[in-house]
């Protein structure tokens, strides 16, 4: 699982890895080649948050000492980040690169996002499923052997 707190680590490196790459005048290609190493971490975060979001574990309480309001601050806070450094990058490849650069960094964005969708996230949504359908195959043969149990007993009550 993609952990907030380490993805939106590694987008503050990436993103001061443009930063320097911007200000020191480096190529198109290498720039937004890190860039796309941003939008990725970036992209990790949201995609974190959002599955956090949807997860409803009822044992989360007992398990996770942190209460709901501090993760979903830390969840919030991780977001506003990026959020901040997507408006800074724009701005800098604006300066730097003009129009035309912004809409290459779309389209750079645009496919990494698309990439991911279709094989970071499909693999542990995959997996996540997976784990699920185990889960509830072992509660199903458990109820099956019950109810065995209970008509064996029933039976050898009535006989």
């Amino acid at each position: 699982m993609i952990d907030v707190i380490a993805a939106a680590t590694a987008a503050t490196k990436a993103y001061a890895g443009v930063r320097a790459f911007i200000e020191a005048g480096k190529g198109i290609e290498d720039t937004f080649q890190v860039i796309a190493r941003w939008q990725g971490h970036a992209s990790d975060i949201l995609y974190a948050s959002q599955r956090q979001e949807k997860r409803s574990n009822p044992f989360k309480k007992l398990v996770f000492a942190e209460s709901a309001e501090a993760e979903g601050t830390r969840i919030f806070a991780a977001r506003q980040k990026v959020t901040q450094q997507r408006s800074e990058l724009i701005t800098m490849i604006t300066y730097a690169y003009g129009q035309q650069g912004i809409e290459m960094w779309r389209e750079c964005v645009r496919e990494v996002t698309e990439q991911r969708k279709r094989e970071i996230y499909a693999q542990q949504d995959a997996r996540d499923t997976m784990i699920k359908s185990f889960w509830i195959v072992v509660l199903v043969a458990a109820a099956a052997g019950l109810i065995g149990l209970i008509f064996d007993a029933v039976a050898t009550i009535g006989a």
